[in-house]
């Protein structure tokens, strides 16, 4: 399970370190690492739960909902969810 995991993971921490940076390239690193978890898996199906996973998670850890940020994060994880569910 935990093997499963681990992109969901790493994505997460790409996604936190975006959160903290101050300059223009925040929106860049969350869609790189956004790219990087879809490609960890084949089926669209897993694509959709792992970007879930991502969403629930960063809103989990106490993000203030309503930023910029968070804001960027679903809508760019909605797309590619809506996109997946075309696929799957």
């Amino acid at each position: 399970m935990l093997a499963a995991m681990q992109p969901v993971i790493q994505c997460l921490r790409k996604v936190d370190h975006a959160f903290a940076v101050t300059d223009s390239t925040a929106g860049e690193r969350v869609l790189e690492a956004l790219n990087e978890l879809e490609s960890a898996y084949r089926r669209p199906s897993e694509r959709i739960v792992a970007l879930e996973a991502v969403l629930h998670e960063f809103d989990r850890r106490g993000r203030v909902n309503g930023t910029p940020f968070s804001r960027l994060l679903r809508l760019a994880v909605e797309r590619r969810q809506n996109k997946w569910s075309r696929h799957a």
